[in-house]
C-alpha cells in the first residue's frame, strides 16, 4: 500500500474524529482510546467460524461500508487492535469486514465458494487502522436469517435462524490472524445462536447517537513470535 493512500486514509479518520466529536465517552471510556485498557480482564478476542459467505477480493474502503442510501438502521462501530497486553496498539492492521444486509441477505450465490465473483462487492470490504491501531466503520445492523438447509457441513443447524452478526477477519503483521463475528445484546435470537450464543464477550452493547447505534469493541491478538 503507497504512503500516499495511508495518508490519505490517516487523514479521513482524522476528519471523521473531528467531525463525529472524538471527546464523546462511550462507556465510560474516550473516543478511540482503547476500552480493555482501562479494565482489569484482558483475554484475547475469541475466534469464530469463517462461514460459507465469505469471499477474497473485498475491495478497501476507509469509513463508510454502507452506503447512505442503504436500508437498515444505521450502525457506527469503534475501537482498536491491540496486542496480547490489552494496551499495545497494532498499527496499520489489515481488518476485512463482511455482512448481510437488512434482510439478511449476502451479496453470494454460491455459499462456499470463496472465489465466486460478485461484481459489486455488497457490504464487504476491507480497511487499514490507523497509526494508533484504531479503526472506525459506518455500516448497517444486518438483518436476522435462517440457516439454508442442508447446507455442506451445516445439515444438523438447517432451519435455525442466525443472531445479527458481522463477520471480521483481522490480518496483523506479526500477531496470529483472528477470524471472529460479533453480535447484539439484546437480539432474541442470540442465546439459541449456535456460535454467538455461548460467547457472550463477542456481544456488543449498542447506544443510541443521533441517527446511529455506536458500538465500541477492541480486537485483542496473540502474538505470533
Amino acid at each position: 500500500m503507497s504512503n500516499q493512500l495511508e495518508s490519505k486514509i490517516e487523514l479521513a479518520y482524522a476528519r471523521r474524529r473531528f467531525l463525529r466529536h472524538s471527546a464523546i465517552a462511550l462507556g465510560g471510556v474516550a473516543l478511540g482510546a482503547p476500552a480493555l485498557a482501562a479494565s482489569k480482564e484482558c483475554t484475547l478476542t475469541e475466534q469464530e467460524v469463517l462461514g460459507p459467505m465469505y469471499n477474497y477480493g473485498a475491495p478497501l474502503f476507509q469509513v463508510k461500508l454502507a452506503g447512505d442510501g442503504e436500508p437498515g438502521e444505521r450502525l457506527m462501530l469503534r475501537g482498536s487492535e491491540l496486542s496480547a497486553d490489552c494496551r499495545t496498539p497494532l498499527p496499520r492492521t489489515v481488518m476485512e469486514i463482511w455482512q448481510a444486509n437488512d434482510a439478511g441477505q449476502y451479496d453470494k450465490k454460491r455459499p462456499g465458494d470463496f472465489l465466486e465473483p460478485a461484481p459489486p462487492f455488497h457490504l464487504r470490504g476491507m480497511l487499514l487502522t490507523d497509526a494508533k491501531g484504531r479503526y472506525e466503520i459506518e455500516t448497517i445492523v444486518p438483518g436476522a436469517y435462517p440457516i439454508p438447509p442442508g447446507e455442506p457441513g451445516l445439515e444438523k443447524y438447517g432451519g435455525m435462524t442466525r443472531a445479527r452478526h458481522i463477520h471480521f477477519k483481522v490480518l496483523p503483521f506479526v500477531h496470529l490472524a483472528l477470524t471472529t463475528q460479533l453480535y447484539f445484546k439484546g437480539d432474541p435470537n442470540l442465546p439459541g445462536d449456535p456460535w454467538g450464543g455461548h460467547k457472550p464477550s463477542l456481544a456488543l452493547d449498542l447506544k443510541q447517537d443521533g441517527r446511529y447505534m455506536v458500538g465500541n469493541f477492541d480486537f485483542v491478538l496473540g502474538t505470533g513470535l
